[in-house]
């Protein structure tokens, strides 16, 4: 990650070849490396202005070295406080999804704190007095998944060509399907005749 400089996203100095020879000047929070004094002073002298705005928060007027430590707080605060097994979950929801930020983190809030995701640790009561960590495997679906496929197709989704192409592929399979379905039925009427 790194801070934004005028809402673009700007660039750390390209690496080194290592084991070149000579005197490099690395600044400490970013490791990049300059060959010469007068480039590293120039970006130091840059990175010191407070023109910065961290990516995560959105919190501006900072140096680039503080808005890079928000950002790695940020970074470190989300892996802690959002497990990797709501990743798919949530994904699913936001994407193509046209509905505003706010209805799109209540959808996200309600299937994380009402539905299991794969790979979701949690405890298991086993009886009153007795709990055993596990790991949730396999979710098996309810019978309305139809119903709430529709709904939410209905509630936000696009229909933009790059979503219509993802699908496309699932629609060729389930054509190809019913045709060998059709085939084998006519070759059924046609071996009892």
């Amino acid at each position: 990650m790194a801070p934004l400089l005028g809402r673009k996203p700007f660039p750390l100095a390209k690496p080194l070849p290592p084991g070149e020879p000579g005197e490099r000047f690395v600044i400490p929070h970013t490791q990049e490396a300059f060959r010469t004094r007068e480039e590293y002073e120039a970006r130091l002298e840059r990175y010191s202005e407070r023109i910065w705005t961290c990516k995560s928060t959105g919190s501006s007027q900072l140096t680039h070295k503080e808005a890079w430590e928000e950002e790695q707080e940020v970074a470190e605060l989300l892996k802690e406080e959002f497990p990797i097994w709501y990743e798919k979950l949530v994904l699913e929801i936001v994407h193509h999804n046209t509905v505003s930020l706010e209805k799109l983190v209540d959808a996200a809030w309600l299937e994380i704190m009402t539905k299991f995701a794969v790979g979701e640790e949690c405890d298991f009561e086993v009886g009153k007095e007795k709990m055993l960590p596990v790991k949730v495997v396999k979710i098996h679906p309810l019978e309305k998944v139809d119903e709430e496929a529709s709904e939410k197709k209905s509630d936000g989704a696009c229909d933009s060509p790059s979503s219509d192409k993802e699908n496309s592929s699932q629609a060729a399979q389930d054509n190809q399907k019913e045709a060998m379905l059709k085939e084998d039925d006519s070759r059924r009427d046609s071996i009892s005749k």
